[in-house]
């Protein structure tokens, strides 16, 4: 994959992280459960997150060995097909705590 498309999904991931932090950042965990608007338009962004990170390049994903590659993409396979049994307190602290450290490790490369 060329280092263009790696930085399109970039932009693409760092868009829906975005997103999901303007969504909860009024909210907090509790409103988050309760909120079915700012619910559902979480996990569109997770999912968005997961399809990107499924095309990025194994080169790039060697630079992060800290993130956990597979389970993003694996999150995104579950939002899309097993929506109903989703744990909304487990996707409270994945858009609250997991999504911003994929955020500033992805800002963190220089060069892309």
């Amino acid at each position: 994959m060329s280092d263009e498309a790696d930085a399109n999904l970039i932009a693409e991931i760092l868009d829906a992280a975005g997103r999901v932090n303007f969504y909860i950042a009024s909210e907090g965990g509790e409103g988050f459960m309760r909120q079915t608007l700012v619910y559902d338009a979480v996990c569109m962004n997770l999912l968005r997150t997961g399809e990107c990170a499924r095309f990025l390049s194994d080169d790039l994903k060697t630079r992060l060995p800290d993130i956990p590659w597979p389970d993003i993409v694996s999150l995104r396979n579950r939002v899309a097909h097993s929506y109903e049994m989703l744990k909304p307190d487990v996707l409270w602290l994945i858009a609250s705590v997991s999504l911003p450290e994929l955020d500033q490790a992805l800002r963190s490369l220089s060069d892309i």
